[in-house]
């Protein structure tokens, strides 16, 4: 019964709001043309790819820093844009445990991205089309 109650203490003093009610990862829906790839522009991995309904939903670890994305279609130039952070308010409820906000900054989960749907305007290549035409 000891090790129980130490058990259950520990995981009551080490848990926080945003911890137990929230993921690490928040869903984003891209809407752009078809074939439209979506990379992160710091590590240049695909995050996404545009294939059909001119949408395309991915999972984003959250970060308390804006995370920088390039949209890339063939014949249109890249368009860089970027996902801001937003405060997550269930963080709030840490104000009854204060330990809690130490939790959810170093998680991360005290913030979550501002926008869940992203328009992307791609723009096309003018230099691109005159070589394609010769």
């Amino acid at each position: 019964m000891k090790k129980f109650c130490t058990a259950l203490v520990s995981c009551l003093l080490l848990s926080s709001c945003c911890t137990l009610f929230t993921d690490t990862k928040q869903t984003i829906t891209f809407r752009a043309p078809n074939g439209t790839k979506i990379y992160d522009a710091n590590n240049n991995v695909k995050v996404a790819e545009v294939t059909s309904n001119q949408t395309v939903t991915a999972r984003l670890r959250k970060r308390r820093e804006e995370r920088i994305l390039v949209a890339q279609l063939p014949g249109h130039l890249p368009t860089t844009f970027a996902l801001e952070p937003a405060f997550n308010t269930t963080a709030l409820w840490n104000l009854l445990f204060w330990p809690g906000f130490l939790i959810d900054f170093v998680s991360q989960k005290m913030f979550k991205w501002d926008e869940t749907v992203i328009p992307i305007e791609l723009e096309p290549d003018v230099d691109a089309e005159k070589y394609l035409n010769e």
